[in-house]
């Protein structure tokens, strides 16, 4: 029969003649009630057909059961190997909102048959929700025409049912059947390389061992084209492997347990040149685990039937468990926010939501709860239950609270405390039991458990090593009993030191980690004042030894203690060097304040005299030269004079002493004393006589001088200066020499006296 149909419809086809005509031949579908449900609008391709419920199709429609749009509504060219996006929108012809199945079949080998395999191209999840105004239902991943398909006009039927339908051609009580042509296109055969591509992913990860639908960004308008698609879990560059079976435009992947790569293969099949469609990813959500404080009130859901993240768990999804992001008929709405969830009554019997994962502890005290509403009629099939378990099955859980029957046109609350035994990852359960008749949903929101801070008291502390302190000082303060701290300093720590300058309150807010509950403490601490004090020097810079006079000066202070050791606000002190004074200044609080002044020091300048006498000794009334050194400024004194300048003349004619004070630039002084001796030079009494009997006077002298010799007993005598330079050399045998040194400096010079005997010198002073 197959083979028959394919041949008629391409004997119609070599006609020119569409298969329209032949409307008998496929077989028939209809609703057999004209209320509720009805579909409002079909895309595929260039078709986008908006009905209502009061209008209908051609030839053979039937208001709100069946609708013929073969005739009146433009055939799309679905181009093999392509895919093509395609959308259906389903609503009321009521003010009942109820649920259903959408179902699409195109009959691809124009046998007049929707049966044979691959013609089914869309089946929704049962009991999806068809709001009043209208519900868009996107088919996931498009429809991708197959290469195998007949070109040609052919038939597309889409149907959809309140509840569900055995196939194409069976009747059903509430919902519609739209019938359209739709135009098989070979296209224009490729040719060459195809363009390049790239594959579209999913945006969001999708949940552990589910998969996703994947495609390429750009559609090839000829014919010809085949796909490959490969996959990689390493790497966007491989290595890829092939997917078996995967060899349409569009994927939908295999069940996925890690990130994954996908690229594709395509190739001109005229040509048999290909190109690689630049990789995309998909990312799997990890495991969400939660701590408490714990809400979920559905809100981050974007559609329907979609569960708040891949950790959550629902037995029946979507056929008694339903999520929804707004309200719905028949009391289906949020308790707050926009989103929700509800049971549905068929199949009767016990359904489940669990969450994620919820951190617990033992020793904590926890409350959970949820609000819950049914229908307002009153049905009492429905019961509802909170409990919470180590698993996702009801194995182990223990029962917070619940309600049977369950029956509440207003939201009520299930709430409860609860302990567990060990720490660890727990989940809530919320079961939905219905005996499958009357009540059609029981909807619930606002998922809560938290740590009442009432059941779970902790003890806090907060100590302080001093209350009161005085102004500069520090004080430790130590908070005990917390997990963690945060003070009104921002510090994060337990202990806490610090120095005010002012009496402060310092407040701390701790928490158990474990309940998230918090204590607040606080302390104050005063502060005394500290006496202000300032030192001075009256004299800033002295010399070396003098006295430097420091004052200290404060308002409250009491006492004064200086780092020297002396006490009082008036001191004297005689640094040697450049020093630093510290005093502490205290009241009569026991407060102290200190300040600190330095005296500079000069050094006492090295002040030396020298004298043009030799060896101190002069003779009466001569005059000697006393030279000063080592200063800016000199000053001679005796007990009968005092000279100025750094060179003096005296000529005493008694021994004196004259004392020499030198000052420096910067007015330091140093004194130095010298001793003149006076002799009386005068005649012979001054003689100096050798051992050898040679006698040599006046000595000391200023010029002349006489040496007496021993008869025959002489050659030469030689004059020489200290240096041992020879002034005079005269040779004599006897008698009396005179010399004058009154030509050479004064200083001492040395008489050499050569006899037959011997060798001696006496040594002469001339001044």
């Amino acid at each position: 029969m197959k083979k028959t149909n394919n041949s008629i419809k391409a004997l119609l086809l070599a006609l020119g003649l569409s298969s329209s005509g032949l409307q008998a031949q496929y077989c028939t579908q209809q609703a057999t009630s004209g209320a509720d449900d009805e579909i409002f609008n079909v895309t595929i391709g260039t078709l986008n057909n908006t009905s209502s419920c009061a209008t209908t199709g051609g030839a053979g429609s039937i208001q709100n059961m069946y609708s013929n749009y073969t005739a009146n509504v433009a055939a799309p060219v679905l181009v093999l190997g392509q895919n093509y996006p395609m959308s259906v929108t389903v609503g009321q012809c009521n003010g009942f909102a109820y649920s259903g199945t959408i179902y699409a079949w195109i009959d691809f080998n124009g046998n007049f048959s929707f049966t044979d395999p691959g013609e089914l191209i869309y089946q929704s999840a049962p009991f999806v929700p068809f709001a009043v105004a209208g519900t868009q239902y996107n088919v996931p991943g498009g429809v991708t025409i197959p290469l195998t398909a007949i070109p040609g006009t052919t038939r597309m039927r889409v149907t959809a049912v309140e509840g569900t339908v055995g196939g194409p051609c069976n009747n059903y009580t509430w919902g519609e059947t739209e019938d359209y042509n739709v135009i098989i296109g070979g296209g224009t055969p490729c040719a060459g390389t195809p363009s390049a591509n790239s594959v579209v992913s999913p945006t969001a990860p999708i949940c552990p061992n589910s998969s996703a639908q994947l495609g390429l960004s750009t559609s090839y308008t000829v014919g010809g084209m085949t796909y490959q698609w490969q996959s990689s879990t390493v790497s966007p560059v491989g290595p890829f492997v092939s997917i078996p079976n995967a060899t349409m435009a569009i994927l939908t992947s295999p069940s996925l347990t890690t990130t994954t790569y996908f690229s594709c293969i395509i190739t001109c099949s005229v040509s048999n040149a290909s190109v690689t469609a630049q990789s995309s990813s998909v990312g799997v959500q990890g495991i969400t685990i939660n701590n408490v404080p714990y809400f979920e009130g559905f809100e981050g859901i974007t559609e329907n039937d979609q569960l708040p993240n891949c950790s959550w768990a629902a037995s029946n999804l979507p056929q008694s468990c339903q999520t929804y992001t707004s309200s719905q008929s028949d009391n289906r709405m949020p308790y707050e926010g926009n989103n929700f969830a509800s049971f549905y009554y068929q199949p009767g019997g016990s359904d489940y939501f669990y969450s994620n994962g919820i951190q617990l502890y033992t020793g904590i005290t926890y409350s959970a709860s949820l609000w819950y509403t049914t229908e307002i009629f009153g049905n009492n099939n429905f019961s509802v239950s909170l409990s919470v378990g180590p698993n996702q099955t009801n194995v182990g859980s223990v029962v917070i609270d619940s309600d049977n029957p369950a029956v509440s046109p207003f939201f009520s609350s299930l709430s409860g405390t609860f302990t567990v035994a060990s720490s660890g990852i727990y989940y809530m359960g919320i079961e939905g039991n219905s005996s499958g008749c009357c009540a059609q949903w029981l909807t619930w929101d606002a998922l809560s458990v938290i740590a009442p801070c009432s059941l779970n008291p902790f003890g806090m502390g907060l100590t302080a090593n001093a209350s009161t302190i005085c102004q500069g000082q520090t004080a430790n303060l130590t908070a005990t009993g917390a997990n963690t701290y945060t003070w009104n300093t921002g510090s994060n720590n337990a202990a806490l030191l610090v120095s005010p300058q002012f009496n402060t309150v310092y407040t701390v807010v701790g928490t158990n980690t474990l309940s998230g509950c918090t204590s607040t403490l606080s302390q104050a601490i005063n502060v005394n004042a500290s006496p202000a004090v300032v030192a001075i020097a009256v004299q800033g810079t002295v010399c070396s030894g003098k006295p430097a006079n420091l004052i200290a000066f404060s308002s409250g202070a009491a006492t004064y203690t200086w780092n020297n050791g002396l006490n009082g606000a008036n001191i004297i002190v005689t640094p040697t060097v450049n020093t630093l004074y510290t005093v502490i200044a205290s009241n009569t609080l026991g407060c102290s304040s200190t300040a600190t002044v330095g005296v500079s020091v000069y050094a006492i300048p090295n002040v030396l005299l020298s004298s043009s006498a030799t060896n101190s000794l002069v003779c009466e009334d001569d005059e000697t030269t006393l030279t000063g050194s080592g200063a800016t400024s000199y000053q001679w004194a005796s007990n009968s004079s005092i000279l100025l300048g750094a060179v003096v003349l005296v000529s005493p004619n008694t021994t004196t002493t004259y004392t020499l004070m030198g000052t420096d630039a910067n007015g330091c002084s140093k004194s130095v004393a010298y001793e003149l001796t006076v002799t009386n030079c005068t005649g012979i009494k001054n003689v100096t006589t050798t051992q050898g009997g040679i006698s040599l006077y006046p000595n000391p002298t200023s010029g002349l001088f006489t040496v007496e010799l021993n008869s025959g007993s002489v050659k030469s005598i030689e004059l020489t200066d200290v240096t041992g330079r020879v002034i005079l050399n005269r040779s004599y045998t006897e008698g009396k020499v005179s010399f004058d040194l009154s030509s050479y400096s004064n200083g001492i010079y040395y008489v050499k006296v050569l006899s037959q005997n011997a060798t001696e010198v006496i040594k002469v002073v001339k001044q």
